[in-house]
């Protein structure tokens, strides 16, 4: 065998020589029988001595994908395109790299180039127009979403994605659409699901509202039936949140937790935390807050749960979260504040940085252990307008509870529980902020927080809507327009179909306005 067809395998202390082909089929196999470290070491090796394998490059990409390591990536990506310039997907990957990494110029320059190379790929020209619509480059990002409906009507994504920038469907589209629903025979019921959501949005706007909601309906529950979710362990675990991080617990704090708070006026490590649920106004808040020349927005980041895990993995605790929480000591709380500071370096490039993962109200008590300089925003917004903005709302996987009313309004009663815990047993750490106030009283609302965040007032606070920074959320339309109050009292236009879940919400003691 000549030697340029050599491939030298080094596993476990034993050597082999394969052919390329031979070395990428081992290499496959470990992709498919999800071996991570395993395909690491193969493709690492292969690429070392054959930097063309796209095979390799790939097998890597699925890994550092699931893991989340974008940074990883990020450094595969270009180093396949050093020897494969051409390649489209590694484009696509160093595109989807950028966007995690909150880096959106890059993003959008990658995801153009792989759209460049191939042209007809609908999932990339839909792709493009999101990064476009994050970065609201609107006119851009529709004529994204007009290649893909042009190339492939009957692919109902970009008309979902294309409905916050152009809300009315044309005759002809509106028949494409209901033609996806009228298909019994439909195997792909994402498809039906994004025609429903689309149709809902249409009719709404056209003051249609029956038939809007009908719509909505069904997508929620074509939605639901594709989900895996257990309703019961979401709620035991708001519980079980409370019952682990009591008083007790919250109370004791560390050396380093003291210095901290001594220090944190001065402190440049301190992030704040933005949460709440879905649809209550956490974008906004974000997009107020980073408009602040001394905040960079973070959106929403996942590396506070990939700090904890980082940690838990080196303790292996007897116990799932949240009963883990007794088992840690100080240092090991520290060790997850560190850890989470060391990720977030190349998002806080000012004196503070937002972090926007709404359900990080579960997380409250493990930032006040682990972080406690930290200053959290509790986004809070009328219930009943919270209940439909998250019900018509396609949202993403953490959000499992949004497609069925009483799954929803059972979680916005256990949140609301939740909440009040926190108030009471961290209540300087914590700054409630009413949509509805911010709404109708914009300048007090936004010096109070200012105030909470230990920020000088700023007129661009208030001129949020000229912020740049790209938004990677549902809302990214909406934070680009001065504040309006048509969005206030928005459920009334369904009173009927959702009267039965205001009563639910007033029963468990929460104030419902009917």
């Amino acid at each position: 065998m000549k030697e340029r067809y050599e491939i030298q395998i080094d596993i476990n202390n034993e050597t082999s020589f394969h052919t390329l082909a031979e070395a990428e089929n081992m290499l496959n196999k470990a992709v498919i029988a999800r071996q991570e470290q395993r395909t690491i070491e193969l493709a690492t090796q292969i690429i070392q001595q054959k930097p063309q394998s796209l095979v390799s490059y790939y097998a890597l990409y699925q890994v550092y994908t699931f893991q989340q390591s974008y940074k990883k990536l990020r450094l595969i990506a270009h180093s396949a395109l050093s020897t494969n310039p051409n390649d489209s997907k590694s484009h696509h990957i160093l595109a989807n790299a950028y966007r995690f990494l909150r880096q959106a110029d890059k993003a959008i320059l990658a995801m153009e180039k792989a759209v460049k190379l191939e042209p007809q790929n609908i999932n990339w020209q839909n792709a493009l127009g999101i990064m476009y619509k994050d970065a609201g480059k609107f006119t851009s990002a529709v004529k994204c979403f007009n290649t893909c409906i042009s190339l492939k009507p009957n692919d109902a994504a970009a008309y979902w994605h294309r409905a916050e920038l152009q809300e009315y469907l044309s005759a002809k589209e509106l028949i494409s659409l209901s033609d996806i629903l009228s298909k019994t025979e439909q195997t792909n019921s994402k498809n039906q699901v994004y025609s429903a959501y689309t149709l809902f949005k249409h009719y709404d706007k056209s003051a249609q509202y029956q038939l809007a909601f009908d719509f909505l309906e069904l997508g929620a529950k074509l939605q639901r039936k594709i989900l895996t979710y257990h309703h019961q362990s979401e709620i035991d675990e708001h519980k079980s949140i409370a019952q682990s991080y009591n008083e007790s617990l919250l109370s004791k704090e560390s050396d380093f937790a003291i210095d901290k708070v001594i220090n944190a006026a001065n402190s440049s490590d301190s992030p704040i935390f933005i949460c709440g649920l879905p649809r209550s106004g956490s974008t906004l808040a974000e997009q107020v807050i980073s408009a602040h020349p001394r905040v960079v927005g973070g959106d929403e980041l996942f590396e506070l749960a990939q700090a904890t895990q980082d940690i838990l993995r080196k303790i292996k605790p007897n116990q799932n979260f949240p009963y883990w929480a007794t088992e840690l000591t100080q240092s090991h709380w520290q060790e997850i504040g560190e850890q989470y500071l060391s990720l977030t370096t190349h998002i806080n490039s000012q004196d503070y940085f937002t972090d926007k993962m709404p359900l990080n109200y579960k997380a409250i008590g493990l930032i006040a252990k682990a972080l406690p300089n930290a200053k959290i925003i509790y986004c809070q917004r009328a219930p009943m307008d919270l209940l439909l903005g998250c019900y018509k709302q396609l949202l993403d996987q953490g959000n499992k509870f949004t497609y069925d009313l009483n799954e929803l309004s059972d979680i916005i009663i256990a949140h609301h529980t939740l909440m009040q815990h926190w108030l009471n047993v961290l209540p300087t750490k914590i700054f409630t902020l009413s949509y509805e106030q911010l709404v109708t009283n914009q300048h007090n609302t936004t010096s109070q927080m200012l105030s909470f965040l230990n920020l000088n007032w700023h007129e661009d606070c208030l001129d949020f809507h000229k912020n740049p920074r790209a938004v990677h959320t549902v809302s990214n339309v909406q934070i680009r327009q001065p504040l309006f109050s048509s969005s206030i009292n928005a459920w009334r236009k369904y009173y009927k179909q959702l009267l039965p879940y205001a009563h639910k919400l007033r029963d468990a003691g929460i104030n419902v306005n009917l």
